[in-house]
């Protein structure tokens, strides 16, 4: 396996920029995933690093070799993507054998390689079998299988489980991570899932308009995100934000405006621009009914009820108009129009400036 290595890459479509000045490392062996919205440029990278696509600038290694004019078969790199492409008409067997035996690999050499992928992937009974007769997680564990057989430095994964129903995606999630540890591999892996990302990833590498926006390991960008980006990327449900107006700080901490009128101390110091917006997870919002008779705390009303069995996401209306939601235990009977509050503990805030920029806790 090997380390990839990016320096300054950068990509344009004719004038329109994709990927702006992205450096960063992928060590040997690690598993790095490539996260964010639709059209943030996270597939173009993975392309950029198969050798698909044509760098605009910097440098890409792998291994220690500057690959910027290797051809895409000559990087040691087997990418498996969100369609599968198996040939209909050939076997299992067949589908997974045919790049060594158009690389003119020996036959012996070819059945050991096909099989020791087969049975990494555990599905042995299947080699003689159509695509057409295996179900959407079994052709995908093909294409694996095809990637496996190439011995290749480095896995690229493009969205491989996009096609596949939720249940589904979440066995091959835990597939792919018993893959890593049995092969040892690098890999690198593109999703717009941010669960895919939290679950499987060593670091995550959070992108968006082009531009890499924080690098690190999941639970480090769930609890210190640069931005208010990153903090409403990671995590689900998605942070709930408001808009506040910092009315002073006497030192012994913040207090804070809300549109609503009532207004919020935080025992928490910050230094540098003042706060903008108030950043809360739902997992660490408490909800309250009836309301909290020594005041304090968000209040509002309750409007919806998502029912999930072990817990259950309550979207409240505060008295100001803004929407939050909270999380809270499912056996809970909960009635829309219930007036309700919410409370935190200081330390679980965020805060954000007018750049959206994380001001508290600082960003790790």
């Amino acid at each position: 396996m090997a380390e990839v290595a990016l320096e300054g890459v950068g990509k344009r479509f004719d004038r329109t920029p994709v990927l702006e000045d992205v450096t960063l490392t992928i060590r040997d062996r690690e598993f790095v995933v490539f996260v964010g919205p639709s059209g943030c440029g996270k597939s173009t990278l993975l392309r950029l690093i198969a050798g698909l696509e044509d760098l605009t600038t910097g440098e890409v290694r792998i291994g220690g070799e500057l690959v910027n004019d290797v051809e895409p078969a000559d990087r040691g790199v087997a990418m498996v993507f969100q369609s599968y492409a198996l040939y209909p008409h050939l076997s299992v067997y067949d589908n997974m054998a045919l790049g060594l035996k158009m690389a003119g690999r020996p036959k012996a050499e070819i059945e050991a390689r096909v099989r020791r992928a087969a049975r990494i992937l555990r599905i042995e009974e299947l080699l003689g079998r159509r695509p057409r007769q295996l179900s959407g997680g079994q052709r995908q564990r093909v294409a694996i299988g095809r990637a496996i057989v190439k011995e290749p430095r480095v896995f690229l994964f493009d969205e491989p489980l996009s096609n596949l129903d939720a249940e589904l995606r979440v066995q091959m999630r835990v597939e792919i991570h018993r893959l890593h540890r049995e092969l040892g591999a690098t890999m690198v892996y593109v999703t717009h899932d941010q669960e895919e990302a939290m679950t499987m990833a060593d670091r995550i590498v959070v992108l968006r308009d082009g531009r890499v926006q924080q690098i690190g390991p999941p639970l480090e960008l769930y609890r210190r995100p640069a931005n208010r980006f990153v903090a409403g990327f990671i995590g689900s449900p998605k942070m709930n934000f408001l808009e506040v107006e910092a009315r002073g700080d006497g030192g012994a901490g913040l207090e804070l405006g809300l549109p609503g009128g009532s207004v919020l101390a935080l025992p928490v110091a910050t230094s540098g621009p003042a706060p903008r917006t108030l950043g809360i997870r739902p997992e660490h919002l408490e909800l309250r009914v009836p309301p909290a008779e020594e005041g304090g705390g968000l209040r509002g009303e309750i409007f919806v009820v998502e029912r999930l069995g072990a817990e259950s996401q309550v979207h409240v209306r505060l008295d100001g108009g803004e929407r939050v939601v909270a999380i809270t235990a499912g056996e809970r009977e909960l009635v829309a129009g219930t007036p309700c509050s919410l409370h935190f503990p200081p330390e679980r805030a965020y805060l954000f400036d007018a750049e959206e920029r994380t001001l508290f806790p600082s960003p790790g």
